[in-house]
């Protein structure tokens, strides 16, 4: 029988420093005791097999009594032994997933598409879960190798969608990215809380995963063309603008786009800007100390668009946001936000330039 862990505590414990263990050597141990396990037997390993409910919200008015409001509503976290309110201020109209509702379509890939599920974690105070499934896939660009995923996320934020997707983990860097960015709508699969999850829309849901999970092939052949691309240093610094802020970017072009424009040009986006420009040197701030990066992959990578590319995931997965936001570290990394997530726009530039 496999050990049981507090996979919970385990996450929310960590270092924002550990990331990179996280994504790569951290869960290497959770894996091995539990690398038999389907997604529901994991899920309650990790103890995150409670449930949610919409209860009424309740308040204390001026004179001590407790009013009960039925037209607002509470989204309640409910164990065997307590209950918690998650988030208030909801509606009838709010439909919470359930976290075993997202394991049993877990469980059905893992039979049907012979997924090995390796993390399952929660974050946000239990408002955010994860479930992490290697596809058995993967492909070396040079001596980088890049495992295929499936992630699914479900959120009991009142506002995020339960989302599963297709992601690609870089072992070198750890560095996360979505599939086949370009086309995000494709192999992402969105379930919004305005409806109940009923049976029909299970098997829509299960129609948009095979769909997904055929979706490896098409990024590999992005991933190879990107590293095809020979770029210079300029190039380099001319792609880290229009993926923060393209507005400055005649600034750094009349300064020659080299790093001596970071003496001269200000603004939105530059702090980002710099920071890759760092990874793609192997050396990055941040408060106000320097650091010598280690394991970045870019000795294997050479001066191509797949090296600038992995510099903004890297940033986005190990640099961003000092030290000191585990939870939405965590959430960037593991989430999909659409067109407004920075590794979408980094990729669809990246294949653009080329």
């Amino acid at each position: 029988m496999a050990e049981r862990i507090n996979m919970t505590k385990t996450i929310e414990n960590f270092k924002w420093e550990s990331l990179l263990d996280l994504t790569g050597k951290g869960l290497s141990q959770f894996n091995a005791v539990n690398k038999d396990l389907n997604c529901s037997q994991l899920m309650r390993n990790a103890e995150l097999d409670f449930t949610v409910e919409l209860k009424p919200v309740k308040f204390e008015n001026d004179h001590g009594s407790i009013i009960t409001d039925d037209k607002l509503k509470s989204l309640v976290k409910k164990t065997s032994d307590k209950e918690e309110v998650l988030v208030s201020g909801l509606t009838e109209q709010y439909h919470p997933m359930q976290n075993e509702s997202l394991a049993r379509l877990g469980d059905y890939f893992a039979d049907k598409a012979n997924l090995s599920f390796e993390h399952c974690f929660s974050y946000d105070n239990s408002k955010a879960i994860t479930f992490l499934a290697n596809t058995g896939g993967s492909f070396n660009i040079g001596d980088d190798k890049v495992k295929n995923y499936l992630m699914f996320n479900n959120f009991h934020t009142g506002r995020d969608k339960t989302k599963i997707n297709t992601t690609n983990i870089s072992i070198w860097c750890s560095n996360t990215f979505m599939t086949a960015l370009k086309d995000t709508e494709q192999f992402m699969i969105a379930i919004t809380h305005r409806v109940e999850y009923t049976n029909d829309l299970e098997q829509l849901v299960k129609f948009k995963i095979d769909q997904a999970l055929q979706s490896n092939e098409q990024y590999k052949d992005q991933a190879i063309m990107l590293n095809g691309k020979q770029i210079t240093e300029s190039d380099m610094l001319k792609y880290f603008v229009i993926v923060y802020n393209p507005q400055l970017l005649n600034e750094f072009e009349k300064h020659g786009l080299t790093y001596k424009a970071f003496n001269e040009v200000n603004g939105s986006g530059m702090t980002q800007i710099k920071r890759c420009y760092g990874v793609y040197n192997d050396i990055f701030e941040i408060n106000d100390k320097t650091y010598k990066l280690q394991n970045t992959g870019n000795s294997v990578r050479s001066d191509t668009m797949w090296k600038a590319f992995n510099c903004v995931t890297y940033n986005e997965d190990h640099l961003r946001g000092g030290s000191d936001h585990g939870d939405s570290r965590l959430k960037n990394t593991f989430t999909m936000n659409g067109a407004d997530n920075i590794k979408t726009r980094a990729m669809t530039q990246a294949l653009e330039l080329v």
